[in-house]
């Protein structure tokens, strides 16, 4: 395999890790009941979570087809090892809760 994908690979994961992560965040900053949300740093931070997503996979596509479709592997990857974090409960326990 070409190591050059491996890279690509590996942003992908970290990338996806990242995003999803973010969304996890960013989704629980909104339905929290405790404040008001901060809607200006959540819309910021959405636009950078989408920005940052939509710059890496122009980037890499403009290297080729493989190359998209290892940052895409990661990306699903990533996105599937978070989600099923979630269904198992092992996520990070959230502020104030055991």
């Amino acid at each position: 395999m070409n190591p050059i994908l491996l890279l690509y690979f590996a942003l992908g994961l970290a990338l996806g890790a990242w995003h999803f992560g973010s969304l996890r965040w960013l989704s629980r900053q909104l339905v929290e009941a405790d404040r008001a949300p901060r809607w200006g740093r959540l819309a910021g931070l959405h636009l950078l979570r989408l920005g940052l997503l939509g710059g890496a996979c122009w980037a890499t596509a403009r290297q080729g087809a493989p190359a998209l479709l290892a940052l895409g592997l990661g990306l699903l990857l990533a996105r599937q090892w978070l989600v099923g974090r979630v269904r198992r409960g092992l996520a990070a326990p959230q502020k104030g809760q055991p």
